[in-house]
């Protein structure tokens, strides 16, 4: 599914690629899909590859993750699962993040795929992508921002 654009930088020591294209230990990887019980784990690794990012910690190093990443995964396993545990504004927090271009939304897409595809491979892991996809778009435009993909499939 990665089919997002180049970032300059993208190289950089920070890169979502390097840092979680493979988990160290590469017992990790599972070959197996994404389940609901999977997502805080998952978070948590894509959370502390984002907060180490050049382009993208700034953003979150006020935010203890710790404690929201609970929040988060609940909004991907409703988005995902179908599990309605999640009630709330997504949208909201990302208004408040002066500055955001559609290059930050390459670097988090890019992070989570990486992120996600080190350690699934499956229909759920591809959901969660795509979702991710229609997401960003969606933030982008309500943003006023030009998103840097055309509208993704449904």
């Amino acid at each position: 599914m990665s089919h997002l654009p180049i970032v300059d930088g993208s190289a950089s020591e920070t890169s979502p690629r390097r840092a979680a294209d493979t988990p160290a230990d590469p017992s990790l990887r599972d070959p197996r899909d994404l389940r609901d019980e999977d997502l805080h784990d998952l978070l948590v690794a894509f959370y502390d590859t984002v907060g180490a990012d050049e382009m993208l910690g700034a953003y979150f190093a006020p935010i203890d993750m710790r404690e929201h990443i609970p929040r988060i995964a609940d909004f991907w396993s409703t988005i995902v699962f179908g599990t309605r545990r999640y009630n709330g504004n997504a949208f909201r927090p990302h208004a408040m993040m002066p500055g955001l271009t559609a290059a930050h939304f390459v670097r988090w897409l890019e992070t989570l795929e990486a992120t996600v595809d080190a350690r699934f491979v499956g229909p759920n892991a591809e959901s969660l992508k795509a979702m991710a996809h229609r997401i960003a778009f969606s933030m982008q435009i309500r943003l006023g921002i030009a998103p840097f993909e055309t509208e993704p499939a449904a």
